[in-house]
């Protein structure tokens, strides 16, 4: 693993976390996509909506949030919404997307970060948790945030997963040096058992990402030249396997929900 001090230097600005998401769609477009997913959402519903609070109210914790479109879509469905990111330039991008003051989207690691105990109903991290040099700490760390009842919901790359065993090393999900731990659904179920959490649910995650990056990486391998991302086209043209494997029950991402005890 790279040292703690050399870690920031893995992350520029330019990486895609950090970046303000994509340009709106066209109608064509979104009836496309729309179709893809089809097989994906007969089986599991709408799983990128962002429900309201189950009271009418809540509020939610973003760990690692970026620029902030997950807590823009959080705060449209209601919930009061907080944030932790340690890159500053997009912390300050999600506090003007929201409107926010300073304090409510903090400059500061998941791991870093001191709140105070049972002040969420929520906590959310999307591929974060497998970045992190403690993942189980940080998992305790979040179980003392919530309330009692609460949930976390993590989105993180699943290493069992058909397409890692396909592509082995040259699977998207691996980003090394970057992604420090690897989990599958038994592991992570256990360090969510360690620090005090119960798995409710564990389903894929329907994203295509993965699949482009691997097909990105394989084919740099074959003409000998190293990529780190992949392109538009490619991403869309491996939207529809995605979405198969996905509804098949294959796909390459873990969308998990825990409870704190």
């Amino acid at each position: 693993q790279p040292a703690a001090e050399s870690i920031g230097a893995l992350y520029p600005p330019s990486y895609s976390s950090f970046a303000g998401g994509a340009p709106p769609r066209t109608a064509a477009a979104r009836v496309a996509r729309a179709l893809v997913r089809a097989p994906y959402r007969l089986r599991y519903g709408n799983r990128d909506a962002a429900p309201p609070p189950a009271s009418g109210s809540g509020r939610v914790l973003a760990g690692g949030g970026g620029p902030g479109q997950r807590l823009e879509r959080r705060a449209g469905a209601g919930w009061e919404v907080w944030g932790l990111e340690p890159n500053a330039a997009a912390a300050a991008a999600a506090r003007a997307r929201l409107s926010l003051p300073e304090e409510r989207i903090a400059v500061v690691s998941v791991e870093q970060a001191q709140l105070p105990p049972a002040d969420f109903d929520l906590v959310t991290m999307s591929h974060v948790l497998e970045h992190l040099p403690g993942p189980v700490d940080v998992l305790r760390n979040v179980a003392h945030w919530l309330r009692p009842g609460g949930r976390l919901r993590i989105w993180l790359p699943n290493v069992e997963s058909l397409e890692s065993r396909i592509f082995r090393r040259y699977w998207f999900g691996l980003d090394v040096p970057r992604h420090l731990y690897h989990f599958a659904p038994r592991t992570i179920e256990l360090a969510l058992e360690r620090a005090g959490l119960s798995l409710v649910e564990l389903r894929p995650q329907l994203q295509a990402s993965s699949l482009a990056g691997s097909v990105s990486h394989l084919a740099g391998a074959v003409r000998h030249r190293e990529t780190t991302t992949h392109s538009s086209p490619g991403y869309y043209a491996s939207l529809p396997v995605a979405s198969l494997a996905a509804a098949a029950g294959g796909a390459a991402v873990m969308d998990v929900v825990a409870e704190r005890r």
